[in-house]
């Protein structure tokens, strides 16, 4: 199941370089089943009201991000998993870029999300 995330009201910045997804074992590129893109993941810190939250959000198609930049993120969901013993939260976006008057190192507007 895959669950819409509302981010109207949060800020995304780019916290770490976007790194290719890889498998563990042989290194090989993950490829996106849909488009045959690559995998990247971006840690992204999101800050909102209430406080802040660091995520690693995935991609198809390598993100023109930089670290220190604030992001905007198009169709963002959370992918609950479980795997064995273990479980957690995945992240995906159907897009990251860098939010409209936003340069490494500055703040992204208040605002600057998904709709």
């Amino acid at each position: 199941m895959r669950l819409r995330i509302n981010t109207t009201d949060v800020t995304f910045f780019c916290t770490r370089a976007p790194e290719a997804r890889t498998d563990r074992d042989t290194g090989v590129p993950r490829m996106d089943r849909e488009t045959g893109l690559p995998l990247w993941q971006v840690q992204l810190a999101a800050l909102d009201e209430t406080g802040g939250e660091v995520l690693a959000v995935t991609m198809a198609g390598e993100p023109k991000v930089t670290v220190g930049s604030g992001v905007s993120l198009d169709s963002l969901v959370a992918i609950p998993w479980s795997q064995g013993d273990r479980s957690g939260v995945a992240y995906r976006a159907a897009r990251i870029s860098v939010a409209s008057g936003s340069a490494p190192g500055t703040s992204a507007p208040s605002g600057a999300s998904a709709k």
